[in-house]
């Protein structure tokens, strides 16, 4: 019985490593963590929007001001999705003349995955630039529900309604 359990195991793990990660295509959602900078009052903590597309891979996640009080911005990162479900993503900005550049990895499934990352930033003083590590873990996002279409007389049905 043992045995069975064990080779039916085996199998499936033989047909899930050859699902095409390539083929993965969607929404997630998570959240976005990086540790605190001098600068900042606190650990970053927010929500990101990841979308998979053919074989590139964007996010989005809001910036704040230096107190963490304010929106004033969002980070947009864009790369590529390989086919053994890696991500590799790129973003720069600028706020207040202050740059940074980020650079991330991270593997995604259907279930879900994890980015991790750098973001190195330099300011308008010449100062020593700044380092540090941020990380985001995903999940699929909710599908939204087909919205109801408006017909010439004003009511409203979906798609598949009469």
């Amino acid at each position: 019985m043992n045995r069975q359990i064990f080779q039916a195991m085996t199998i499936a793990l033989i047909f899930a490593g050859s699902v095409d990660a390539q083929a993965l295509e969607g929404k997630f959602r998570g959240m976005y963590v990086c540790t605190k900078l001098p600068t900042t009052r606190d650990i970053l903590r927010t929500a990101i929007d990841l979308v998979v597309h053919d074989n590139t891979v964007q996010f989005a996640r809001p910036l704040f001001n230096l107190n963490g009080t304010r929106v004033v911005g969002t980070e947009l990162a864009a790369g590529t999705f390989d086919g053994d479900g890696t991500l590799h993503l790129a973003s720069e900005w600028s706020f207040l003349g202050n740059t940074s550049e980020a650079r991330y990895t991270g593997t995604l499934t259907a279930t879900g995955g994890t980015l991790i990352g750098i973001q190195n930033w330099k300011g308008p003083d010449g100062a020593a630039p700044l380092s540090r590590p941020c990380a985001a873990a995903l999940v699929p996002a909710p599908v939204s529900p087909v919205a109801p279409q408006v017909d010439d007389n004003g009511s409203g049905s979906t798609e598949n309604e009469p």
